[in-house]
């Protein structure tokens, strides 16, 4: 079987035939592809499919050039999103860049014939807060380095390995690239509801920060969890128990 494009986007490996209510679509941090979110087919609720997103550059796609802006990511994977959602409900759940990916799909998603049912924005400052510090994506690779592995989630041992370096580099730099150049004031429309996460120890969106995502829509949630800027895969259970609530049917 041929793969085309679109395939790209997502795994080949769909959960065994069941009857869905939702699908839920998982963008992820900067420097990571979809696999972080494949253990959660098997934590969130019943009914609920579990579509992680690959991007250029990462993984699976590592040939590709990655792309450094939120805004052009969004466009090319609209259509994708809406075409593999099919008939369902879905939700767009986005972590860090991923975050912003979601939020731009959002703000596309909703004036078609088929708009999200809600948007979760985890671990991120929303796009029309100013950035309080220089942008990583211009510093100096020890000092970018530095700044990477302070927020944790990435292995010391994996940051002092030349090789592997070589290869994440400069996707890194892109990712942070689109998460810091990503601007828009545009506001979600009634009926897309908005959910921001945050982690109560999280430097790069602190909990005041993500807090002001309730600017940008009209039926807005904010809760933090405990845990670091990657708090979803600390406080596993809790975050995957609200996102399991909101795919619920309404």
């Amino acid at each position: 079987m041929s793969v085309t494009t679109e395939d790209l986007w997502f795994s080949p490996d769909r959960p065994v035939a069941a009857r869905h209510h939702t699908r839920l679509f998982c963008l992820p941090q900067g420097g990571a592809d979809g696999s972080v979110f494949r253990s959660w087919q098997g934590l969130v609720g019943p009914g609920i499919e579990v579509v992680p997103v690959y991007l250029p550059g990462h993984g699976l796609r590592m040939a590709e050039p990655p792309e450094r802006s939120v805004a052009r990511l969004g466009e090319r994977l609209t259509g994708p999103v809406a075409r593999r959602a099919d008939e369902l409900p879905y939700v767009l759940f986005g972590h860090s860049m991923g975050a912003l990916l979601a939020y731009e799909l959002g703000l596309a998603l909703q004036d078609g014939p088929r708009p999200p049912a809600a948007v979760i924005v985890s671990g991120s400052v929303p796009p029309h807060v100013p950035r309080r510090t220089e942008p990583m994506h211009l510093l100096p690779d020890g000092e970018f380095l530095d700044r990477i592995g302070a927020l944790g989630g990435i292995p010391p041992e994996l940051l002092a390995e030349d090789e592997w370096l070589e290869l994440i580099l400069p996707v890194l730099r892109a990712d942070f690239e689109a998460a810091e150049t990503y601007r828009t004031q545009n506001v979600l429309s009634p009926g897309v509801r908005l959910i921001a996460l945050g982690g109560a120890d999280d430097p790069a969106a602190p909990p005041a920060e993500v807090e002001r995502w309730s600017e940008l829509g009209s039926e807005v949630t904010v809760r933090i969890f405990p845990g670091t800027h990657f708090f979803p895969f600390e406080s596993t259970a809790e975050v995957l128990g609200l996102v399991s609530d909101v795919c619920l049917p309404r």
